[in-house]
């Protein structure tokens, strides 16, 4: 490891249940070519009010966590159990790539450089799993990183993928961590937010690969619109230059658009494309009149 990083790291996944696939990404995580890490993972538990934690015989430190408060507050509270200079972060369903550990930590060498985000690999999934795949779902898709976030020349971006990333824990702490707010999703791009508002310097690393299962079923993929619609709305309370966001994404479409203007799953995915954005306004619009609320949250709706 390079001399003036830290020489532990921490791996902070959360899940709302334990998955087949959770235990599959802990057992490669310990695996992978990188520093010594210690593993966090934070799991909504039924009946759990407070959060406790065990270890398992490898050294892995499972966090029992409260159900249904929000992905920001499961992020929060892995953020508070980690006692290392950077934080990796890896979505319950994911499985890294070899390098993924070692390349986004080198990007962090650079003392100016306060988070690193990788690539994303979708497998193809058939006609319509590669077709939602090409819409930039999930986490960039088969559309690339590129083509959904801007990234500058020199490697800078504005958007932070926290299942796929490395951050410096000191900033994350200092801008405040996780807005708890943000319960349905988009805690990462509300956090984005904060670290270019603060004039912290976030990089994409393309070498950084992390494979990403397809969505395969339309229903899931219609589920999934109009909660991202609904967490998008929880951003607009907070970020003042949502309408950034927003031209950003509208920009994506035309980008995907010509992308596969040739491919013959340009005539799924502009229906795919048009129905996505309509249940997004629906679920928005929905949360406007109706705000989400955690367990145990007192705050008038």
């Amino acid at each position: 490891m390079t001399e003036g990083l830290t020489e532990h790291v921490a791996v902070g996944v959360i899940a709302r249940r334990r998955i087949p696939e959770l235990d599959r990404l802990v057992a490669e995580l310990q695996l992978l070519e990188g520093p010594p890490r210690e593993i966090i993972v934070g799991v909504e538990t039924p009946g759990a009010i407070d959060v406790s934690e065990t270890r398992d015989e490898n050294g892995v430190r499972w966090l029992a966590l409260p159900a249904r408060r929000g992905l920001g507050y499961n992020r929060n509270r892995v953020l508070d159990a980690v006692n290392c200079d950077i934080m990796f972060g890896a979505d319950d369903d994911c499985m890294p790539e070899p390098g993924w550990m070692t390349r986004l930590l080198a990007a962090l060498e650079d003392p100016h450089v306060d988070g690193a985000v990788g690539s994303i690999r979708i497998p193809p999934a058939g006609f319509l799993g590669d077709s939602i795949s090409a819409l930039g779902f999930p986490a960039g898709g088969s559309a690339g990183y590129e083509t959904m976030f801007p990234v500058a020349d020199d490697g800078s971006t504005t958007n932070i993928s926290v299942g796929n990333s490395a951050l410096r824990v000191k900033t994350v702490r200092e801008l405040g961590g996780f807005d708890e707010a943000m319960t349905l999703g988009g805690e990462d791009t509300e956090l984005a937010a904060r670290f270019e508002a603060a004039g912290k310097r976030v990089v994409f690393v393309s070498s950084a690969t992390i494979v990403h299962p397809a969505r395969t079923s339309l229903g899931e993929f219609m589920r999934w619109s109009f909660v991202r619609g609904r967490a998008k709305a929880q951003i607009a309370r907070k970020v003042t230059a949502v309408g950034g966001l927003v031209s950003n994404r509208l920009a994506s479409f035309g980008r995907i658009l010509r992308q596969n203007a040739r491919d013959p799953k340009l005539v799924l995915i502009v229906p795919l494309l048009v129905l996505n954005v309509a249940l997004q306004q629906i679920g928005f619009l929905a949360e406007m009149v109706s705000p989400t609320r955690p367990p145990g949250d007192e705050q008038p709706g």
